[in-house]
């Protein structure tokens, strides 16, 4: 019997994940940051997304950019099925989902496929075999335009090298199992577990793995299942990454992970004049991933280097907006970073995200602000950029405010809360303002689906409709991670949560195009 999966897990499908990093607004303003020109959003432009899984991050780019030519492509019928399923529910004409292999991508006569501006592939390089890597390369080689922009992202063998003997101890446990790949997880980490209280030596040896381990508990067992169970796991260093990029003449640009680009931020203190001393450029990554015990990079690569001139990149930079996407800032004011939790100065901050908060905050207006009037632009820029990578703001998509990303999102929308009201799992709404989505409840989505559909917004209609809904679909609210089982209290905790959708979450609904602005 053919192997059409070539080890890779298809008995479970991945989870319905989005990834901010892969969208072309956070591609673009990146390459802008770094000094690199850009390609050019308020014009049509082709995006191509290699192993799209559910293809959910591909589906919230065509519809928050209605002017764009979309194409997502997967070996697995199932994550194609349901990706094309989603976009006819949502009328998005511009996406095409395409199932097939790297090998037949890769055989193409040049005519079947157009160029695009952005090729993408998330999580699937360490994931794959040499050959299917070497076909992945090959597919940016054909199809990425000049001067167009390629992201990949893949596990670091410096932070993974301890873990490769317990991830081929997990997986021949897998194949050992009658069990579903996702189901037989469990019992695959039970019997690590073992084997280290049995005093096995690689632990004590290696302590970091049983953090490791730890954190994997966390996850959803088709995440485990997907990560760690596949016949190939593969991680790589950036220098032979690098290696093969240079072949599809792609030239590095710099990390999609933006606290990744500030040295001060991602290796110990003591390391950083070795990394401004060096110059050559797979040196510098490879002291930058040892620096921090890499275990995962998101690659930004151009096709063919074009670095702007200063004053033109100034003014490019100048104009570069974040808006707020609803996220209480802690207090203390902290941001995570490679090296893990760092302070900011509330007498920097609040100023921009009092900002922030009353619409969005170009870099030109916020240098006027008190803090940054005599201050470097480094400053400011790294000031936006740690707000950026802590989810606290976004940068504003060119065109996000046009009547057709509106439309195209709220679209969308609506077909998520169809897809959670009949027992789905997407807990992310498609947001034009910002070309990406919000992570939100999924009783949110079901209340935003409720106003779409011309409800009230009234409390208590709408936590009965939720509560309908949740029945319907087996399903309950829970507290503290368990199920509230008093009806009485379910009924409190629903118009709860609802008054809290309409008077924390609406507004930023509205202000990132979400929701039809009121009236």
């Amino acid at each position: 019997m053919a192997q059409w999966d070539h080890g890779y897990v298809t008995d479970v499908t991945y989870t319905t994940n989005f990834y901010r990093e892969i969208t072309p607004i956070w591609l673009a303003t990146t390459a802008l940051l770094l000094g690199q020109r850009p390609p050019d959003l308020t014009r049509p432009f082709r995006y191509a997304d290699l192993g799209c899984g559910h293809g959910f991050t591909t589906l919230v780019v065509a519809a928050t950019c209605p002017e764009a030519e979309i194409w997502g492509f997967d070996f697995n019928p199932a994550h194609i099925e349901w990706a094309t399923r989603l976009a006819g529910m949502a009328g998005l004409s511009n996406v095409h989902f395409v199932e097939t292999s790297f090998a037949d991508l890769a055989a193409r006569p040049p005519a079947d496929l157009p160029a695009f501006d952005f090729i993408v592939s998330h999580g699937v390089l360490s994931w794959i075999s040499p050959e299917n890597q070497r076909l992945l390369h090959e597919v940016i080689r054909q199809r990425l335009k000049p001067g167009g922009l390629a992201y990949v992202s893949y596990n670091v063998t410096t932070g993974w090298g301890a873990m490769l003997p317990v991830r081929t101890l997990m997986r021949l446990l897998t194949e050992a199992s009658p069990l579903r790949t996702d189901l037989s997880s469990g019992e695959t980490l039970d019997f690590v577990a073992r084997v280290k209280d049995a005093g096995a030596l690689l632990f004590p040896n290696n302590p970091w793995l049983e953090t490791r381990l730890a954190d994997m508990r966390r996850h959803d067992p088709r995440y485990i299942a997907h990560e760690y169970l596949n016949r190939d796991w593969h991680p790589i260093m950036f220098a032979d990454v690098a290696d093969a990029m240079a072949e599809a003449k792609c030239a590095y640009v710099g990390s999609a992970t933006l606290t990744d680009n500030i040295d001060a931020l991602s290796v110990p203190s003591a390391m950083v004049p070795l990394l401004g001393e060096t110059r050559d450029l797979r040196l510098r990554e490879t002291l930058r991933d040892v620096g921090a015990a890499q275990s995962f990079r998101r690659d930004l690569y151009r096709r063919g280097l074009a670095p702007l001139p200063l004053a033109e990149q100034r003014d490019l930079v100048d104009a570069v907006q974040l808006a707020w996407v609803g996220q209480p800032m802690p207090d203390p004011i902290t941001f995570s970073t490679p090296l893990g939790s760092v302070t900011g100065k509330p007498e920097v901050y609040q100023p921009l995200l009092d900002g922030l908060r009353q619409g969005p905050l170009s870099v030109r207006a916020a240098y006027a602000l008190a803090p940054f009037a005599d201050a470097p632009l480094v400053e400011l820029l790294q000031a936006f950029i740690l707000l950026t990578a802590g989810n606290h703001a976004h940068p504003v998509a060119p065109g996000g405010d046009s009547a057709a990303a509106r439309q195209g999102a709220q679209a969308l929308n609506r077909a998520i809360a169809a897809l959670n009201a009949a027992g789905g799992d997407v807990p992310r709404l498609a947001a034009p303002a910002i070309g990406s989505s919000l992570q939100v409840d999924l009783l949110d989505t079901l209340v935003l689906g409720a106003l779409q559909s011309g409800q009230p917004a009234d409390a208590d209609g709408l936590a009965a409709y939720v509560l309908a809904t949740l029945d319907r679909c087996g399903r309950s609210l829970q507290r503290d991670g368990q199920p509230v089982a008093d009806a009485a209290e379910t009924r409190s905790l629903a118009q709860e949560r609802v008054r809290t959708t309409l008077v924390d979450r609406l507004p930023v609904f509205r202000a990132l195009g979400i929701l039809e602005t009121a009236g």
